[in-house]
């Protein structure tokens, strides 16, 4: 088990507090930036044990939090300690890691905004319960959404990203009424 006389030195608490807000911001959970960072900058794999120690969180939650993060194979196995548990490493292919969760989870949130898009576009006026809403506004949504997919896929891809797909979007007219 992890050696419960070494001392965290408050300095890395920062660094992994300060990466776990980051990463919260990303949309992902405080402890799993938390848990990347303490992986990531250390010099061996660690274990669950060691996880839990380091952190002061519960055994649920790093197991949790593993497994979400090697969903998106932000995290590795790495192989077994010599008491035989499971030990992780960070992914050393960050651009991997990055494809991986825009891939996986942005690209499937903006299929689902299209999706909701489209069916607001194909709506009857009749059936839009007294709202009114601008139809110039309906279509302009519609092409942010498609440039938005347009640079994520290029972004995918590792090509140039154009920024010309949004200039369309710098003055945005008022909604017309209809």
């Amino acid at each position: 088990m992890y050696d419960k006389s070494v001392r965290i030195p408050p300095e890395l608490e920062d660094v992994a507090s300060q990466v776990g807000e980051f990463i919260e911001y990303w949309g992902f959970k405080n402890v799993h930036g938390r848990i990347w960072t303490h992986l990531f900058l250390a010099e061996e794999p660690l274990d669950a044990g060691e996880l839990i120690e380091r952190l002061g969180i519960s055994k649920a939650l790093v197991s949790m939090s593993i497994s979400d993060l090697m969903e998106y194979e932000v995290i590795q196995v790495a192989g077994k300690s010599p008491r035989g548990t499971v030990t992780y490493k960070s992914n050393p292919d960050i651009t991997t890691v990055i494809s991986n969760v825009l891939r996986k989870r942005e690209r499937r949130m903006l299929g689902r905004i299209s999706s909701a898009v489209r069916l607001l576009r194909e709506l009857p006026k009749e059936s839009h319960g007294g709202v009114k809403l601008a139809p110039n506004r309906i279509a302009i949504i519609t092409d942010m959404v498609q440039a938005a997919e347009q640079t994520l896929d290029g972004v995918l891809q590792f090509s140039d990203v154009s920024m010309d797909l949004w200039k369309a979007f710098d003055h945005i007219p008022e909604p017309k009424k209809s």
